[in-house]
């Protein structure tokens, strides 16, 4: 793994043991890896020391810590981001994994209705009650599951009193419904010993699950992620012969809801009930459930919400078990009975503003001085020019605001504002945001008005080609300006003061066009030779340095020359078009 491609770097429990590491990539693959104890330490400890340069997370902190510095929960709150993406967050930040079945992320169930031939989201009564865990949804089997808390007494003095002897997220839940899925299916064979487990008891219809973890005592199971955005594991395509149930009906496809007509119908509609203003308003409380305030002490007792104690974190201490019998048993016994996530509240978690609350925050926002979020001005009574002028025959074609990787485009450490002229005369303007102290300043760089002081690009551009923004990409923290369109087909690199770094001849005919991806790490070039090229920003320090001597990528499928392209390294994303208006969309990454 290069350093310079480590996104995130996450401590993480295996079998309750904190010994583990998660690497995430910002080309969004990620890898868990277990250590012993002090190994994982000192990976940890030496892969920080390096400080890689696109790590969001620089210092030692608890996942608790990690959720308050991160501004989640009030971006949440303020409904700037969805519930799904935060939902992911906290699973990630929680320590819940894609490569660890036992614990794997969790999400709520959302509806009760699937039998209805038309799904109303706006009405009230088909959502499940998000104030109670799923096992006590059921009034009647929740008394039942209070008298037995209460009742219960273990001779022997060591197992506490819990409600519910099977638990929200376990491998075997988590096979159970991706089992028409490689690899999941051959695991579900695997734990199964070698076959499918009995049909009956196999994920085959919505409303027969839904009955079950309902009115089932036993059957306590919340949903995974991929209910919200992967219609393709509700389909048997692999035509697997998943047996034959008591009713004589074959098992294949899942049995989807009256109201879905398809897969992706189902996705979408469960995806629009995920972000509706009724799970919007209570999503809160499941979260106090499964990763805050109410998953222990009392406040788990009283909402019914006790699970068997070795499920929770601390509770065993494998390296303190050295009969290896006992400890198979123990490792074998936390792998099946799931694990709780880490608490990451103790406090209620705040509840989420309704459209409007959260609009008229927006606005006032907005209109305090100093609290420029995304914008250069707070208003038109407030507006100031600021003219950046040139020769006679020249005109602005591109403009580029620096700014630093954070969620405001205006940082007073990052104040260039980079022009470029139609003749290739570069501006470098220094300004700083109005701010409670100071009003707003803008210093124009005198250069670009001086003949004899004027940074040109010292490239010659086609002489058939349009000079427009669309071959000019500056980095985000204005140190780099790359230029494309030139005579010889290269790709220049330049200071932000014109000085030549790199000159990169990939492409067989002229760059018409360049675009910087949003991670800023990243752009795309496009072409009169049909093809379009992904190139490498490379960073120190979260400041940009150079560009990637040649090509991650090459992407061809155009037979006119390319005219525009965008990218998102991110979503591995690569959207083309040529001048017969062909629309090319191309994994940017492999």
């Amino acid at each position: 793994i290069a350093l310079n491609q480590l996104r995130e770097l996450h401590l993480r429990n295996f079998n309750h043991r904190r010994s583990a590491l998660e690497f995430f990539l910002v080309d969004q693959t990620n890898y868990f890896i277990n250590f012993t104890k002090e190994t994982r330490n000192l990976v940890y400890r030496a892969i920080m020391s390096f400080k890689p340069a696109n790590l969001y997370y620089g210092a030692v902190r608890s996942p608790a810590e990690l959720l308050q510095t991160s501004g989640l929960v009030k971006k949440w709150v303020r409904r700037e981001i969805s519930n799904f993406d935060y939902l992911i967050q906290l699973n990630t930040i929680a320590g819940r994994t894609y490569n660890d079945l036992s614990q794997y992320p969790v999400f709520p169930w959302i509806l009760t209705d699937y039998t209805s031939a038309e799904l109303d989201l706006n009405n009230p009564d088909v959502y499940r009650d998000l104030t109670k865990p799923i096992g006590a949804l059921n009034e009647a089997r929740a008394k039942e599951i209070k008298e037995r808390y209460d009742l219960f007494v273990d001779p022997s003095g060591s197992i506490p009193k819990f409600h519910y002897g099977t638990h929200y997220s376990t491998a075997a839940g988590v096979l159970h419904y991706l089992v028409r899925m490689e690899p999941f299916t051959s695991l579900h064979i695997k734990l199964q010993s070698g076959r499918f487990d009995v049909a009956d008891r196999q994920f085959h219809s919505f409303g027969a699950t839904w009955n079950s973890v309902y009115n089932n005592g036993s059957d306590v199971k919340e949903l995974i992620p991929e209910f919200f955005y992967l219609p393709e594991f509700l389909t048997n395509c692999n035509n697997y012969d998943l047996g034959t149930l008591h009713s004589g009906l074959r098992i294949h496809d899942i049995v989807l809801p009256a109201w879905a007509s398809s897969p992706e119908d189902f996705i979408h509609k469960h995806r629009a009930a995920l972000e509706s203003d009724y799970v919007s308003e209570n999503l809160h409380h499941w979260i106090d459930l499964i990763f805050g305030y109410k998953q222990r002490g009392t406040a788990a007792e009283e909402a019914l919400n006790v699970f068997f104690h070795c499920t929770y974190e601390g509770a065993i201490d494998l390296d303190a078990i050295t009969d290896p019998t006992e400890r198979e048993y123990t490792e074998g016994m936390i792998n099946n009975f799931g694990q709780i996530p880490t608490q990451l509240l103790t406090e209620p978690h705040p509840k989420r503003m309704n459209c409007d609350e959260a609009r008229e925050l927006r606005m006032r926002h907005s209109a305090i001085p100093g609290n420029l979020g995304n914008s250069v001005f707070t208003g038109s009574g407030q507006l100031k020019a600021h003219a950046v002028k040139l020769h006679n025959e020249e005109s602005l074609v591109y403009v580029k605001i620096g700014h630093s990787q954070s969620t405001s485009m205006i940082n007073l450490q990052h104040d260039s504002l980079i022009t470029i002229s139609n003749q290739g005369v570069i501006g470098e303007h220094q300004w700083l945001p109005q701010s409670r102290s100071k009003s707003f300043t803008f210093n124009v760089d005198a250069t670009v008005t001086k003949s004899n002081h004027r940074r040109c690009l010292a490239a010659p551009f086609a002489p058939d080609l349009e000079i427009g923004p669309h071959i000019f990409a500056v980095t985000h923290d204005a140190k780099l300006v790359i230029t494309a369109g030139h005579w010889d087909f290269s790709i220049r690199v330049f200071t932000a003061k014109a000085k030549l770094l790199q000159r990169l001849t990939y492409h067989n005919d002229t760059v018409t066009c360049i675009n910087l991806d949003r991670d800023g790490h990243h752009f795309i070039s496009g072409s009169r030779d049909l093809t379009c090229m992904v190139w490498s920003i490379n960073h120190h320090s979260g400041t940009a340095q150079n560009v990637s001597s040649k090509p991650l990528q090459v992407l061809y499928g155009h037979d006119s020359q390319v005219t525009c392209v965008v990218m998102s390294w991110e979503l591995d994303i690569a959207v083309s078009g040529d001048q017969k208006t062909k629309i090319e969309r191309k994994n940017a990454i492999a």
